[in-house]
């Protein structure tokens, strides 16, 4: 029987948990009003939609759009039911990495704990580099039309990437997230 080294099952280990927690990576929370009766709603419109590009907005107005309609909901374009604002951004989060030319721990003569022996730390230049890493962050509150009350909050954050692509995908995956906490409400099958 053909045994992988054990240090390409800790490899294959370590892409398969890199890849797992890039996959729920998305920081998602919401609140809502508990004395609500969410089963009485049945339209929504969407009143107001902000982000930092048309792009996006157009792409969250989308997805708000359809996550509702796959749970039962009906869109009109005034006078739902329900009231959908959202409003999408992006901050940057710094990341440090430096750098260490010089010699490591256990290089230099030194004492530790009564006998003599490599020890210490070396000396040695450090070079820092700061990198700026993209968040996407939205925030998606659900109103009573009638009352004007906030029924449901929904926010998510989550790492940019460099592809278009992947960046819509997350965004609908963000959506659905936020509206599968929707309480009383079925969820797609």
């Amino acid at each position: 029987m053909n045994r992988l080294p054990s240090f390409l099952r800790l490899a294959s280990g370590l892409l398969l948990a890199g890849s797992l927690a890039t996959a729920v990576a998305q920081n998602v929370r919401t609140d809502y009003d508990r004395d609500a009766n969410f089963a009485q709603y049945h339209t929504f419109s969407i009143y107001r939609v902000h982000a930092s590009d048309g792009i996006m907005e157009n792409r969250l107005r989308r997805n708000i759009a359809a996550s509702l309609t796959e749970r039962g909901f009906r869109e009109v374009p005034r006078g739902g039911d329900l009231a959908i604002t959202a409003i999408g951004a992006v901050r940057n989060r710094q990341e440090f990495n430096t750098f260490y030319s010089g010699f490591g721990p256990g290089w230099g003569y030194g004492r530790w704990g009564g006998w003599y022996g490599w020890g210490g730390w070396g000396g040695g230049p450090s070079t820092t580099t700061v990198y700026n890493i993209p968040i996407g962050t939205m925030a998606i509150d659900v109103y009573d039309a009638r009352t004007h009350q906030l029924l449901f909050r929904g926010t998510a954050a989550d790492d940019l990437s460099k592809k278009a692509d992947k960046n819509e995908r997350r965004n609908a995956i963000a959506v659905e997230k936020i509206f599968d906490k929707l309480p009383g409400v079925k969820k797609p099958r």
